[in-house]
């Protein structure tokens, strides 16, 4: 069974220096005609989520039964030329601060980061579901999801814990992709693969097995297996802050259980090593991210622990 695979490349505009920015479509189209599927990354610079698309991809050109998939894998390429040594951190903008992810829809005419939120839209208009791709500081994968009926497609992905957000209703999000395809009409959900700037091997290959079931949902795969039945979701995150700067050592990791007043790690202080300062969970609960470095300043988010009461079972 071959796919027909191209790539389009969309112009979105001209950058200082001449560099012409441009979006990357990777167009998958079976012989049948069905569903379609969007599917973009890279939304955030330095968010490297494409391994599970490479595993896609490969899986794509001889598997896809009927319909068509699109791939942005860099949704934000100018995000991605935002690096510093090593390090590429594109969730803000250099241009001007501000958050893509809050600038949904976009206007084709508008400001830079506007333009390539109103080309990213483009793309979903006559989609059966859209996925985003992200990652989230350094966690297990889980999905993110807007509406109560999307607790199909968070049955179908197979992750423990998964968070509800109603964007529509919290005015800070209205700007969100999420919410953008809500007011449009449109199926979606945040698939947040793991950690930043990370590989790992069982997130990359979960991720592409949710990916997978989703797209046997709509009928364009041959179906897969039943996705693990202990599925919970929550909508509440207790951040755990840095009570001192220095360097930090914790000794639990995503998906631990943890109990109130129990010590996570320690830090060594940085103006004086003779001293550390033990770090506690102030509640029951499952240790969800943890920060994505061992240099933190007073006032940093350790971590986030999803409250013990506020995990639901579907």
């Amino acid at each position: 069974m071959t796919t027909n695979f191209s790539i389009e490349k969309l112009p979105i505009l001209t950058a200082g220096g001449g560099t012409e920015i441009n979006l990357c479509i990777h167009h998958y189209h079976a012989a049948a005609a069905g569903k379609k599927v969007y599917i973009q990354a890279g939304l955030h610079g330095g968010e490297t989520a494409q391994w599970s698309l490479k595993l896609l991809h490969d899986f794509l050109l001889n598997n896809l039964q009927s319909g068509e998939v699109c791939i942005i894998p860099y949704a934000n390429p100018l995000g991605w030329l935002q690096r510093t040594y090593y390090a590429t951190a594109g969730k803000f903008s250099a241009i001007d601060g501000r958050d893509i992810n809050r600038l949904f829809p976009g206007k084709a005419d508008g400001e830079i980061q506007e333009r390539i939120c109103a080309a990213l839209m483009s793309q979903t208009q006559d989609c059966d579901l859209v996925i985003d791709l992200h990652t989230s500081k350094m966690s297990n994968p889980f999905a993110i999801y807007t509406k109560p009926e999307y607790e199909k497609y968070i049955r179908l992905c197979g992750f423990t814990y998964n968070q509800y957000s109603d964007d529509a209703s919290i005015p800070s999000l209205h700007g969100t992709f999420n919410a953008a395809l809500d007011r449009a009409g449109i199926d979606n959900l945040t698939i947040e693969c793991g950690g930043h700037d990370e590989y790992d091997e069982s997130k990359t290959t979960a991720v592409f097995a949710a990916l997978k079931s989703l797209l046997s949902a709509l009928g364009m795969l041959q179906p897969t297996e039943t996705p693990a039945e202990n599925i919970y979701t929550f909508e509440k995150r207790l951040k755990v802050f840095a009570p001192v700067a220095g360097l930090l050592k914790l000794n639990k990791k995503p998906g631990d259980k943890v109990s109130a007043g129990e010590q996570i790690g320690e830090i060594l202080c940085a103006q004086n090593l003779a001293e550390t300062q033990v770090v506690k969970t102030p509640i029951n609960g499952i240790l969800h991210t943890i920060i994505p470095s061992h240099i933190c300043w007073e006032g940093d988010i350790v971590c986030e622990v999803i409250p013990e009461d506020n995990l639901n079972q579907l």
